[in-house]
């Protein structure tokens, strides 16, 4: 049954994400992308420390859709691969690939990311946004655990369940995500410890998502900027002296160091 459950849970990411990457959710992502703002500073320190860690290292890139491998293969990776449950995005991907002359550094694969079928130690860096969510992160951990060489680590930007303004949207727009959705608690983060030596959970958008009640005015991008950029500031400082509210916050950072072996 256990064995059902997996696969029927695969097959309906698989197709969800396949909608995506033809272009039949873009109702929705158009509607979400209108707060993607609030997320840009997590976003600047996902990508930089992927592409500082990527450089000349084997990297796998998981639930890649049709982004995030090319540019890290233009940027100076030794190796990167891909991998996405979902077929339609892999084959894109792989067109993209071809068509930009990276097949000597990239690929991409059809495969489960909760299972890497790679060799013990043979990968540098894991990287994923917004992927770890959809998994089970014990198996997730324990796979990637294995993938990693000694000093290997994994980067992910993750959203995180407990601020109720972000819970309270997530259930009035169903339509938006899988079933099997599933934001970072702490729980998630003690999996990860027992998997990894070191663990970093830097959090994002604490009271800075009150700006966003200006996307719904109009003519009033200036301040929504101007609100945004203070209450940053000010979840800095709530954030370095009580850092359990990084539970509280939309999205994250997170950083794996020093890979458990079993």
């Amino acid at each position: 049954m256990a064995t059902q459950d997996l696969e029927a849970r695969l097959a309906a990411e698989a197709e969800y994400q396949n909608r995506r990457s033809t272009g039949q959710l873009d109702e929705f992502e158009e509607r979400r992308n209108k707060f993607y703002y609030l997320a840009d500073r997590a976003r600047a320190l996902y990508m930089e420390r992927i592409q500082t860690l990527s450089k000349g290292r084997r990297v796998v890139v998981v639930g890649c859709a049709e982004g995030g491998v090319t540019p890290l293969a233009r940027g100076g990776a030794r190796s990167v691969l891909g991998i996405d449950i979902a077929d339609e995005a892999i084959a894109n991907l792989n067109r993209a690939i071809q068509d930009e002359g990276l097949a000597q550094v990239a690929n991409a694969v059809v495969g489960n990311a909760e299972a890497l079928d790679l060799d013990p130690a043979s990968q540098d860096l894991i990287c994923c946004s917004g992927v770890l969510h959809h998994l089970d992160i014990e198996a997730s951990m324990r796979s990637w655990s294995q993938t990693l060489s000694d000093e290997g680590q994994v980067v992910m930007m993750e959203p995180m369940a407990y601020n109720p303004l972000v819970a309270l949207y997530r259930v009035l727009t169903p339509a938006m995500r899988t079933d099997d959705e599933h934001p970072l608690v702490p729980r998630d983060v003690r999996i990860m410890e027992r998997y990894f030596q070191k663990v970093e959970v830097r959090g994002f958008v604490l009271t800075s998502l009150a700006s966003a009640v200006f996307s719904y005015l109009p003519g009033m991008g200036k301040l929504r900027g101007w609100t945004c950029t203070a209450l940053e500031a000010f979840d800095r400082v709530l954030l370095g002296v009580l850092p359990p509210l990084r539970y509280l916050c939309w999205t994250s950072v997170i950083t794996l160091q020093h890979p458990k072996r079993s």
